[in-house]
C-alpha cells in the first residue's frame, strides 16, 4: 500500500496480539466520551482504523449503527474471534484510497490514525473522509497533542511514523474542504502513557 507508511503497518502486524490486549485492557478510549454528544442517536458511524474494535463495540452499545475499517488483518481476525458480533461490522480498508466508496455515513471516527499518514497524503485522506459523509455528516478526529518519544525523523522507538501535524494546520486543511470545526477537546492518554496527550476535534460538513 504505497499511500500508507509501511513501517508503521508492519509494526502493527508483527505485534497484533500485544496491541490487541493493550487496547482491550482499557474499557473505553478517550474519544469515546464524545460519541453521544457528537452524533445523532441511531446514526450510521464508521470507525476508520478500528484496531481491536473497541470503539465499534462502544458505538453499538450506545445504539449507533457502527462499522469499522481496519487495514491490519491480524487485528481484524483477533477482534472478530474475541467479539463475534463484529463479524459483519469490520472490514479491510485504510485511507486514503482503500475504503469502499459506495457507502455513506452520518459520522466518521478517525482516532489515532492521521499521525501515521505521510504528510503529502493528508489532503487526499481528508477528502476521502469527506466524500464518505452524508450531507450533514460529522467527523470526529483525534491526534496527539504532545508525545515525548518522537525522534527528529518523526518516528517513535518502534519505527512508527508520527506526522507532527498541529490542530491549527488540520483545521485549516479541513476548512478548505468545507469541514468546519464545531468543538475541540484535550484529554490524557487512555493507556496512561507518560508524556502523551490528545486533541479531539469535531468537524461538521457544511455546504460550500
Amino acid at each position: 500500500m504505497k499511500h500508507t507508511d509501511e513501517a508503521t503497518l508492519q509494526y502493527y502486524r508483527d505485534n497484533a496480539e500485544e496491541i490487541f490486549e493493550r487496547y482491550e485492557a482499557v474499557s473505553q478510549s478517550g474519544i469515546a466520551e464524545h460519541f453521544s454528544s457528537s452524533f445523532s442517536p441511531g446514526s450510521k458511524v464508521l470507525d476508520v482504523g478500528a484496531g481491536s474494535g473497541r470503539d465499534v463495540r462502544r458505538l453499538l452499545e450506545l445504539g449507533f449503527d457502527a462499522y469499522g475499517a481496519e487495514p491490519v488483518e491480524e487485528l481484524r481476525d483477533l477482534a472478530i474471534s474475541k467479539h463475534p458480533q463484529l463479524a459483519t461490522r469490520l472490514f479491510a480498508g485504510t485511507v486514503p484510497n482503500d475504503l469502499p466508496i459506495d457507502q455513506k455515513y452520518d459520522g466518521i471516527i478517525c482516532s489515532a490514525v492521521l499521525m501515521h499518514i505521510p504528510p503529502p497524503q493528508l489532503p487526499a485522506t481528508l477528502l476521502t473522509l469527506l466524500n464518505l459523509l452524508t450531507v450533514n455528516g460529522r467527523l470526529l478526529i483525534s491526534i496527539p497533542a504532545s508525545r515525548s518519544d518522537i525522534n527528529d525523523k518523526d518516528r517513535d522507538p518502534h519505527g512508527r511514523l508520527f506526522n507532527p501535524i498541529t490542530t491549527d494546520k488540520l483545521k485549516a486543511l479541513c476548512n478548505k474542504l468545507a469541514l468546519k470545526c464545531a468543538a475541540e477537546h484535550v484529554s490524557e492518554d487512555a493507556l496512561q502513557r507518560q508524556g502523551t496527550t490528545w486533541y479531539t476535534l469535531l468537524l461538521m460538513r457544511r455546504l460550500q
